[in-house]
Parts: C-alpha cells; sequence; structure tokens
C-alpha cells in the first residue's frame, strides 16, 4: 500500500489497546446474571429474615382474632337494642360460659315472639316473656368464642360489680329500657350500671393487656381494645 507525501501515520501504543479490551470485558460484565454464591447468599438471608419475624406475624395474626371476637360482641349488643327499637320486639342477649360447642363460651341474640298459629308476631316484654320456653323466642344470630374466627379468644363477663358471671342475659325493649339478670331463672332488673367483657390472648395472657367491652344501659358498647 502507498502512501500519498505528506500523509500522517498514527500509530497506537500497545497498552491503549489493553485499556479498550478492558473497557469491553467490563461492559461485558454489567450484563451478567447472579452466581450460584450469590443466590445462596440472598437465600440464606431471607431465611433469617423470616425466621426472626415469624413469632411476631404468629403474635399479630393471634391478636387479630381476640381483637374480632372483642368488636362481634359489641356489635352483637349494639344491634340488639337497635333492633328492639325497630321492630317492637323484646330482644335479649345472652352470654353462657359453656354454652357452645367443646366448652366454647357462647353469645346469643334471641327476640320475643308470639305465638300465633303460624306466623309470629314481636312480643314487648323482656319481662314476661318465658326465655326458657322456646316458642316464645327465636333466635336471631348467635357465635362461639374460642373457636373459628375468634380462636384463641379467652372470654369472661363481668357485671358493675367486677364480679365474674358464666350466665349473663341482658335485654332490651322497645321503649329503650334495659333489663339484667345473671342466672337464666332468676328476675330481670333494670340496668344501672355497665358489666363489660374481658377478652385475652389464651396463648400469651401474661404480655399482652385483655381486650374490654363495656355495655352501658344505652345498649352502645365501647370497646377498649
Amino acid at each position: 500500500m502507498r502512501l500519498a507525501l505528506g500523509t500522517r501515520l498514527v500509530i497506537r501504543p500497545f497498552r491503549h489497546l489493553l485499556q479498550h479490551s478492558k473497557s469491553a470485558r467490563r461492559g461485558e460484565a454489567a450484563y451478567r446474571g447472579f452466581t450460584l454464591v450469590e443466590l445462596l447468599a440472598v437465600v440464606a438471608v431471607i431465611s433469617v429474615l423470616a425466621a426472626i419475624s415469624a413469632p411476631a406475624l404468629v403474635s399479630v395474626m393471634r391478636d387479630r382474632r381476640v381483637n374480632r371476637s372483642a368488636l362481634a360482641i359489641g356489635e352483637m349488643y349494639r344491634l340488639a337494642r337497635s333492633r328492639a327499637l325497630g321492630r317492637g320486639a323484646a330482644v335479649l342477649v345472652r352470654w353462657n360460659v359453656t354454652g357452645g360447642s367443646a366448652s366454647n363460651g357462647l353469645v346469643e341474640m334471641r327476640e320475643a315472639v308470639v305465638s300465633v298459629a303460624t306466623n309470629p308476631v314481636p312480643s314487648s316484654s323482656c319481662l314476661t316473656t318465658d326465655w326458657a320456653n322456646v316458642d316464645q323466642w327465636h333466635r336471631i344470630s348467635q357465635f362461639e368464642t374460642s373457636s373459628g374466627l375468634y380462636e384463641l379468644a379467652g372470654v369472661k363477663m363481668f357485671d358493675d360489680a367486677a364480679a365474674e358471671q358464666s350466665v349473663g342475659d341482658i335485654c332490651f325493649s322497645p321503649r329503650g329500657r334495659a333489663f339484667v339478670r345473671y342466672a337464666t331463672a332468676g328476675s330481670f332488673t333494670p340496668l344501672l350500671g355497665v358489666p363489660h367483657f374481658e377478652i385475652r390472648n389464651t396463648s400469651n395472657v401474661s404480655s399482652v393487656p385483655p381486650r374490654r367491652v363495656f355495655i352501658p344501659p344505652s345498649g352502645v358498647a365501647r370497646i377498649q381494645l
């Protein structure tokens, strides 16, 4: 090959070629995937974090069930009073510590009726309704504590003197009055105090404070979570 006169011949040094080769290798490295060692290290870190957070996650899930039980109890009493006012019927909410299956506590809402042939009509009296006679009431709703959605929720009922009660009937009349008794065969008296429920996480009783549901005469339950 002939070069014309005046043409400059540029010869690049060898080290420039080496630098160019290194740059190309770095560009190729940017597109590499992870090595097996790197993947194993990431998996190990994730496993350690999961093992650390698992107990806290389980505790949170258990507490959610306890909260759900407290909310369900409060809602039961609010609905009972609203139903009594709206339908003109006496509505009773019964707590029975051994009323459910497998000795789970039972919260049950009942509406008083008068059997007229096959068409029962609402009855307005808390005091004259025989709540032991299934022909004078029908069940509206119920749920068992410490089971299903409410598992691990240990529920106790206390009267306004803070004495624990295994049975508690609170009845709302269509006139907005509330009556209470703590024996299924006892007599009703006007509800003047504020009985309450305590709901505890039975898997961690010592460190977690109980949730409380207060039932005032108005029936508008106040929940302390």
